[in-house]
């Protein structure tokens, strides 16, 4: 099943399922391009990605889906992105973690910080950047995918531990 934007008036099932896990994986928004003498990790959002993200934040606010973390890259672009979305989520600081080894990360390293997560956490939105997150979307799909900026998707897994999920999960949302 996938939920657009235009179904967020009911809030899903299964979302509220103890024996489920649901990993929504999120690009960061469109950040402007890399300026003279500039680190890439140091890019910031254009003002259009600091605006999706905001609009993001509300349409999973409105879709009262319940989320327990963000776990994002420190990069600048990819930190302005979750704490746009948390402005309307509303999630304590302790909620937020930002890693910096998340910056370049691997899809193994993505998988590892999975298989981390505690039993109080149903579900998690990665903030990162590609190609990483897109392969680390793909493996829990059927088909390749490729996120664009601020594009979101999520899956869900039915399994009791973080450290069960390997892959294919069960495409329940897509926000582009």
């Amino acid at each position: 099943m996938i939920i657009f934007a235009n179904d967020f008036d009911r809030p899903p099932p299964h979302f509220f399922d103890e024996m489920t896990k649901i990993i929504l994986v999120l690009r960061h928004a469109q950040s402007a391009g890399k300026q003279s003498g500039q680190r890439d990790y140091d890019r910031v959002l254009t003002r259009e990605g600091e605006v999706k993200a905001s609009a993001l934040g509300q349409k999973l606010k409105l879709g009262n889906y319940n989320i327990d973390l963000i776990l994002s890259s420190d990069a600048t672009r990819t930190r302005s992105t979750a704490e746009l979305l948390n402005d309307t989520l509303d999630l304590s600081r302790e909620k937020i973690q930002f890693k910096p080894e998340l910056y370049d990360a691997l899809m193994l390293e993505w998988m590892d910080q999975i298989h981390k997560l505690t039993g109080d956490v149903q579900s998690v939105i990665l903030v990162g950047h590609n190609p990483s997150l897109s392969m680390l979307a793909t493996s829990f799909h059927t088909t390749v995918i490729d996120l664009a900026p601020c594009e979101l998707i999520g899956f869900e897994f039915n399994v009791d531990s973080w450290q069960e999920i390997k892959n294919s999960g069960k495409e329940i949302l897509n926000i582009k």
